[in-house]
């Protein structure tokens, strides 16, 4: 064996046990990692750095990453938000999909998800997943604190909140497969402040409901029924276009809401006021007397009319879903107990019940004259106490 030869074995050990850690290409610097993927080849990741000396522990990292995470996360640092969205719109931001009246699958509302998924991609699009970080985070929620809306005022932080919720969500997708390892959420605590959420207690006096049902006549006599079933049963505005004759029974005074139009999957019942039985009875006199068919025969929003007979009856600041607002406070106010209440609004939660509940100048007054009488007793129940010992 001649010097040459020795030379090349010498070299060629030197090569298979002191591996190189990095590699230039085109004139830049990447550590280098070569393992066996899942489908048994062998593959090559490559990672920018800065010098030579870091390349050993770029490549050590990116090798605990490929054993406690797997191949998909490894290679997953060139995934864009864009790429997360599309992701996340074909398999999340679909339809619903029920089976016996259940839903399964998807969601029934599309359009704000939709409207907030298009904000969060023109300001995160480009930037990959893995190098969001929790100030980014609180940086586009300074920017949309700050932007003026189509209407001229500044958006609401309840707005911003929901796109934050979304975008916390969308990361959770991309861990569950296995684009990310930590959702950048859990480093920004408090980012999504729904304390400091203004809760809307705005309610309709009877004047002015009086108002407004006089103005719902010729083109808006639609509203009047509609107006008049959300204040005497709380209904989401949702659950009452989605109304069909067969929820209605004018036999028991009852409105049937299967769970197919609750926010909150659950079906309940609610109880029908005369006057709305009224109402109710004239529309169905007037109906082709089909019972699969909608109530108010309405499939899209009352927005336009509805804001039209509010201005023209001089209501300011008032909102269809207000009529929740207002419902619920007058049941309370009526005498009923929360618990029966709760079960007619169709809320699961106390404190979000407590949201729609609104003390009225009445309430405010029949409380104090309540606490009034309880002391008033109180005091002649210890003047006679005293009395008695002396």
């Amino acid at each position: 064996m001649n010097d040459v030869q020795t030379d090349q074995m010498s070299v060629s050990k030197r090569s298979r046990s002191a591996p190189k850690y990095w590699v230039l290409i085109k004139g830049k610097l990447y550590a280098r990692l070569q393992y066996r993927g899942d489908d048994g080849k062998y593959q090559v990741k490559y990672k920018p750095i800065g010098d030579k000396r870091s390349a050993k522990r770029v490549v050590e990292e990116m090798r605990r990453e490929l054993e406690t995470h797997g191949e998909e996360t490894l290679q997953s640092d060139k995934v864009t938000f864009a790429n997360l969205a599309e992701d996340y719109q074909k398999v999340r931001l679909v339809a619903a999909q029920y089976a016996n009246g259940v839903k399964i699958a998807g969601l029934r509302s599309l359009k704000s998800q939709q409207s907030q998924l298009k904000v969060l991609v023109d300001y995160f699009g480009s930037r990959t997943i893995r190098s969001l970080k929790p100030s980014d985070i609180e940086k586009y929620k300074h920017k949309r604190l700050n932007e003026t809306t189509k209407r001229g005022g500044l958006r609401k932080i309840a707005s911003v909140n929901r796109e934050l919720a979304l975008l916390r969500t969308m990361f959770n997708f991309a861990i569950q497969n296995g684009w990310l390892i930590q959702n950048p959420f859990e480093k920004a605590t408090g980012i999504i402040s729904t304390s400091a959420e203004v809760e809307r207690d705005r309610i309709l006096s009877f004047d002015e409901e009086r108002l407004l049902l006089a103005e719902c006549t010729g083109r808006r006599s639609h509203l009047q029924a509609l107006l008049i079933c959300a204040l005497d049963t709380a209904m989401r505005h949702g659950e009452i276009l989605k109304m069909r004759w067969q929820d209605v029974s004018l036999e028991t005074g009852e409105i049937y809401i299967p769970q197919t139009n609750t926010k909150t999957e659950e079906s309940r019942t609610v109880g029908i006021t005369p006057r709305l039985r009224q109402k109710l009875e004239l529309l169905w006199k007037a109906s082709p007397k089909d019972k699969t068919m909608l109530v108010f025969g309405i499939t899209d929003n009352v927005k336009h009319a509805f804001k039209s007979a509010c201005d023209e009856a001089g209501i300011k600041d008032f909102r269809f879903h207000d009529c929740r607002h207002t419902a619920t406070t007058r049941m309370i106010a009526s005498g009923s107990p929360h618990t029966e209440v709760m079960k007619i609004t169709g809320h699961t939660q106390l404190k979000t019940f407590l949201r729609y509940l609104n003390i009225t100048p009445e309430t405010a007054r029949a409380v104090a004259s309540r606490l009034n009488e309880y002391l008033a007793e109180r005091q002649i129940s210890v003047s006679c106490i005293s009395n008695a010992l002396n």
